[in-house]
């Protein structure tokens, strides 16, 4: 990934008269990253959001997008960023192309009805283009709102909570669509979301704040310590297993029974060599999972 600057922020501060909802915040988002925003409900993510949609004043801190001060040039940078906050909203008994003509209208955005059935066959949702909006469901119309969104093809794509209320498969095609926005449009895009195990496959980096303050930024892997995975194995012998695993010399840091499941801390890289001792050793493996790594790290420091 680049390490070009597209959004830098410094000691951001905001209060809402004795509420203090962002407190000396610093952030850096680079060209290219999947960047994901979390925090407790209360922690500041919307309002720094507000913040670098101009939707909101802060008392004091420096912010640059696309390398210029926002408090300079709001509306030309404004114009190379799009964005979803909160749930999109539209009308529901017109279709989804005749909203996105209306609604480009409204923001002084020309394009043809072909450019706007290019946008609904971006995010999967060509079929359906002349259909009420009323018979979407909560996964076409976030689509929907990220078509509406990237109509005047933004550098920066901030997304609120774009997993919000969908199903398996709604997630799945959400997931889908952001990787390809990323990588075959070539935008930048920064997720606020509550949904941990999402962004720990999609992100690259990512920043979680808790009361207002920075916990914690960086790289996904390095953050979630792929050095020191939990894993959990499944066997037909426990026990015995288990006091394999800790006489062994495997490249484990440490190892546990919990149950009837097998608990070891070791590293990404190890995980094929212990599911081969144990097989070598005579044990049937049934399963193999990683715990939730960025969830425990989340939850230690939030």
């Amino acid at each position: 990934m680049s390490s070009e600057s597209i959004v830098k922020i410094r000691g951001l501060f905001k209060n809402f008269d004795d509420l203090i909802a962002v407190n000396n915040l610093d952030m850096d988002v680079r060209k290219g990253d999947i960047y994901g925003f979390l925090g407790p409900n209360g922690s500041g993510k919307s309002t720094t959001i507000k913040v670098l949609l101009t939707l909101v004043k802060p008392e004091r801190g420096s912010i640059k997008v696309f390398d210029e001060e926002l408090n300079q040039n709001p509306k030309k940078i404004l114009s190379r960023i799009g964005a979803i906050v909160e749930k999109p909203s539209f009308y529901e008994r017109i279709s989804a192309i005749k909203n996105l003509e209306v609604l480009s209208a409204y923001s002084g955005i020309k394009k043809t009805k072909e450019e706007f059935l290019k946008f609904l066959k971006l995010v999967g949702l060509e079929d359906r283009a002349h259909s009420q909006v009323k018979t979407y469901s909560s996964g076409m119309k976030q689509r929907l709102g990220i078509a509406q969104s990237i109509m005047h093809q933004p550098d920066l794509l901030i997304l609120d909570e774009p997993f919000a209320g969908l199903d398996p498969q709604g997630v799945r095609d959400m997931r889908k669509l952001i990787k390809a926005l990323n990588s075959e449009k070539d935008m930048t895009i920064i997720i606020s979301s509550h949904q941990l195990d999402e962004i720990e496959s999609i992100a690259n980096r990512m920043i979680i704040i808790n009361r207002g303050s920075a916990v914690c930024e960086g790289n996904v892997s390095e953050i979630v310590g792929r050095k020191n995975l939990t894993v959990r194995i499944e066997v037909d012998l426990p026990e015995d297993a288990y006091k394999k695993l800790k006489s062994s010399r495997l490249p484990i840091k440490g190892v546990s029974l919990e149950g009837n499941v097998l608990k070891v801390i070791c590293a990404h890289e190890a995980i094929p060599f212990i599911n081969q001792y144990l097989h070598l050793s005579g044990f049937l493996v049934f399963g193999i999972s990683k715990e939730k790594a960025l969830e425990n790290y989340y939850l230690t420091y939030t």
